[in-house]
């Protein structure tokens, strides 16, 4: 299997599948074949995981497999107005990312429910967890930055900008305060520390402000 993002702004992914390789993508996201494929759409709602990642988090209940019947490419592209990233990911290093903005990804790599604290949660949404290794494929908005990290010293990063990181990663939700949060515009912010990658987005959905926490859902109504 080859992959490509092309076309940037604006971009979409362009898939080459040998006979019996298949890719998983979002539903709705493929825009061009040039041979025979079989499809089966896989419904992940069964389990209350999954309901409260989608409620919450903004997380697809559906996703289609793409399985070659000969050599085809294949094209997809987001239904939003976003850039494709790529993250090549192994088993050995999670990566942890917001609940929508999975786009595709490899056959042998899966997503699951992370398991976080009540207070991470409260402010900043859920997050998926990978398992396995491959490619996994995500949407983010503006320009897309990758940044290493290794320090015991913390950098803060916003927390509309933060999409994915290394599990390996201590990653903590900071507030100067109630007023400076509602009264500045800017939302909490996250303390970062360790050795391992992070990708920020430049730019936030259009439809979207305050980032994925609960919390910040309430306080865009004073923004």
């Amino acid at each position: 299997m080859n992959t490509k993002i092309l076309g940037y702004p604006n971009s979409y992914l362009e898939v080459q599948l040998e006979e019996g390789e298949e890719f998983i993508v979002e539903k709705g996201g493929m825009i061009l074949a040039n041979g025979s494929y079989e499809l089966e759409t896989k419904i992940e709602a069964k389990t209350v995981n999954n309901w409260v990642a989608k409620i919450v988090g903004g997380k697809s209940l559906t996703y289609n497999i793409y399985k070659a019947k000969s050599a085809l490419t294949m094209l997809f592209s987001p239904g939003k107005n976003a850039d494709l990233f790529e993250i090549d990911v192994q088993e050995e290093d999670s990566i942890l990312i917001e609940a929508d903005v999975h786009f595709g990804r490899t056959k042998n790599l899966n997503l699951v429910l992370a398991k976080q604290g009540f207070k991470n949660t409260l402010n900043d949404g859920l997050k998926l967890r990978t398992i396995g290794s491959g490619a996994l494929f995500l949407i983010g908005f503006g320009k897309i930055l990758k940044h290493n990290i290794d320090s015991d010293t913390p950098i803060l990063v916003d927390q509309d900008a933060l999409i994915a990181y290394d599990e390996r990663l201590e990653v903590k939700t900071v507030s100067k305060g109630l007023k400076e949060l509602v009264t500045s515009g800017e939302g909490y912010l996250f303390e970062i520390k360790g050795k391992g990658r992070i990708w920020l987005q430049t730019r936030e959905e259009e439809s979207k402000s305050g980032g994925g926490g609960i919390i910040s859902s309430i306080l865009d109504i004073f923004r």
